[in-house]
């Protein structure tokens, strides 16, 4: 316990939070956290950080805001003790005669002047004061970051690291009733977490917790490299501008934290001049350097401490990275083949929320349970999907890039790109939610051949000379595998079918209630069709029947339970996939083939076709 603490201790950070970090089984700092909090405690310096997901960057700007907030409480604990010691008599007088006062001055100001002249005010004990007017619901922190599971996530780091305070956390995203933010706010939550638009939302209509926003002392920005592209957060630079709108000088720290800061993905800008609309706008590719010095310039960042631990391929060194390259209608049979022959807790990434309901519907089917994640559902049932998956050891989640970005979900054995994401920070995220904390992980991108562009750039973007090996699969097990997925394709489109009829029928009632009309049952029949509803439910019958029984039949075990997780579990031919493509990789270390190699053989194919 000792060894621990003296891990902790030289950061500057206080017992009371190192108490709550062993309770959670942080027994030593992260890398980032090393590098950050000491010049965050010690020189109240601005970080700015870059480091691979799942490294500790949420606690890196959280302890030094958590004991920042302490150290402001005891100051403030210290100057009410010395104003109970004036003699009340007036203050009025003695605020009037100073030129520094301000009857303007908001809350947070009005402690700051007290503390730089609460031993002026013991001096003139004939002055009044009601010290009690002090607000005692300050706001400190503002934390913006661009989802709501993330937001949800850092107060749960937060908390956990603040269990043995008093300091208030508070969330604010879309999707919940205004009404219970307000009541949230109404508490005087000191640390504030937030997306952009909801937290614009309530500042615009005028919240008076909120109205403290342009004195908070902690600003930080997550995944900033998202946050700060072009026309996705405005309510983000209103926002920023809100807080740097404050004429007097408040002291403030400023955190900014990503994956993917400092990526050669290059952003495009377009400089904010008077243009003519006629005129076509000159678009400027942001380099690196430039990216970050757009960021200090756009939060008013004084000489920050600049942390880059990030590699040059952007991802962890405990990832495992391979890919299988398919047609696009096999892609279904490879993951289907996967998920049975590889148990284990998976994520699967899709580029569009209508790949993520197809999926969800398909595998639904082959009775993997599968948990869909996308901007579209409500927020209680994503915060109730992202529980579900928690607490499965097998379980599937299948998500856009709003599951990509930040979330903390222990044990992710697998991470499968469906498609080939569009951009490198896409890339590096998504295959971040595994591998995390010191773990190993793997991440398998299926691909087709008209995603050879996309995957080209993604390589070069992440200095990759070589092709990521393909993951083996044995051929003669996906003659079943076809089989099986390609009858619950067949009962995917009947119950597509039936689900139509069905609304068709229900419309048509409707219409006729509200038309106070009688309808003609043989007419009635004949209009939708009730003898092809009685037909597509005979069939969807015998199909579900015949899909059972392949795979209670299959390959994979003699033994089959209903549970598809217990089916896995009890699998003997299933193998870990971690360990099936490092033994791949040990056996072929140079069976990648070079990258450059594959360009120029298809500018040779090319030239060929031009010469035919």
């Amino acid at each position: 316990m000792l060894n621990n603490i003296e891990n902790w201790s030289p950061l500057g950070v206080p017992l009371v939070i190192i108490k709550a970090l062993l309770e959670q089984n942080f027994c030593s700092p992260t890398m980032i956290q090393t590098l950050s909090i000491p010049p965050a405690i010690f020189d109240h310096r601005d970080i700015l950080g870059a480091a691979e997901t799942g490294s500790g960057k949420t606690l890196a700007f959280g302890i030094p805001i958590i004991n920042g907030i302490l150290e402001l409480k005891k100051q403030k604990e210290s100057l009410k003790g010395k104003l109970k010691k004036i003699n009340i008599s007036d203050i009025t007088s003695y605020k009037s005669t100073d030129k520094d006062y301000n009857d303007d001055f908001n809350s947070e100001e009005k402690l700051n002047y007290l503390m730089k002249n609460s031993d002026n005010l013991i001096k003139n004990s004939k002055a009044k004061f009601n010290y009690e007017s002090i607000s005692l619901k300050p706001l400190y922190a503002i934390i913006l970051t661009p989802t709501r599971e993330l937001a949800y996530q850092i107060k749960n780091h937060l908390s956990k690291a603040a269990k043995f305070t008093d300091i208030k956390i508070a969330v604010l995203v879309g999707g919940l009733a205004a009404v219970k933010q307000e009541r949230i706010l109404s508490k005087g939550p000191e640390i504030i977490i937030a997306t952009p638009g909801r937290l614009w939302e309530l500042i615009f209509d005028g919240n008076p917790h909120l109205s403290k926003i342009r004195t908070i002392r902690y600003l930080v920005i997550d995944e900033t490299d998202r946050m700060m592209e072009k026309g996705h957060f405005l309510e983000l630079q209103k926002i920023i501008e809100i807080i740097n709108s404050k004429k007097s000088e408040v002291i403030r720290q400023i955190f900014v934290f990503s994956a993917t800061l400092t990526l050669v993905h290059n952003v495009s800008y377009y400089p904010q001049s008077k243009i003519n609309k006629n005129t076509k706008q000159k678009i400027l590719e942001l380099l690196p350097a430039q990216k970050l010095q757009k960021v200090i310039e756009m939060l008013k960042m004084k000489h920050p401490k600049i942390i880059d631990i990030t590699k040059t391929t952007g991802t962890a060194k405990n990832l495992t990275e391979c890919r299988i390259v398919c047609n696009i209608d096999h892609k279904d049979y490879y993951l289907y083949y996967f998920l049975k022959r590889h148990p284990g807790r998976t994520l699967i990434f899709c580029n569009s929320i209508g790949c993520v309901k197809r999926l969800a519907t398909l595998f639904g089917i082959l009775n993997c349970s599968p948990l869909p994640l996308h901007a579209s559902m409500p927020q209680r049932q994503r915060l109730k999907n992202l529980e579900r998956f928690q607490n499965d050891y097998y379980g599937l989640l299948i998500a856009t890039d709003v599951a990509a970005r930040g979330l903390d979900i222990p044990c992710i054995d697998h991470v499968i790109h469906y498609q080939v994401p569009r951009t490198s920070e896409s890339y590096i995220h998504r295959s971040g939610r595994t591998a995390r904390a010191q773990k190993e992980g793997i991440t398998i991108l299926i691909m087709e051949p008209s995603e050879t562009h996309f995957y080209t750039r993604l390589c070069k973007t992440l200095n990759r000379t070589e092709d990521l090996p393909n993951f083996p699969i044995i051929d003669s097990l996906l003659v079943d595998i076809k089989e099986i997925v390609n009858i619950a394709r067949e009962i995917d489109k009947f119950e597509l079918q039936y689900r139509r009829k069905n609304y068709q029928k229900g419309w048509l009632h409707k219409i006729a209630n509200e038309m106070d009309v009688l309808i003609d049952d043989e007419q009635f029949e004949n209009t939708i069709g009730i003898e092809g509803m009685t037909n597509v439910k005979r069939l969807l019958k015998v199909k579900r029947n015949h899909l059972s029984n392949l795979i209670r039949k299959s390959f994979f075990s003699n033994s089959y339970s209903k549970n598809c997780n217990t089916f896995l579990t009890i699998n003997e031919n299933s193998q870990k996939a971690i360990d099936l493509m490092k033994q791949v990789i040990n056996e072929n270390p140079k069976s990648s083939k070079r990258l450059l190699s594959i360009c120029s053989r298809k500018n040779i194919v090319k030239k060929k076709k031009k010469i035919a």
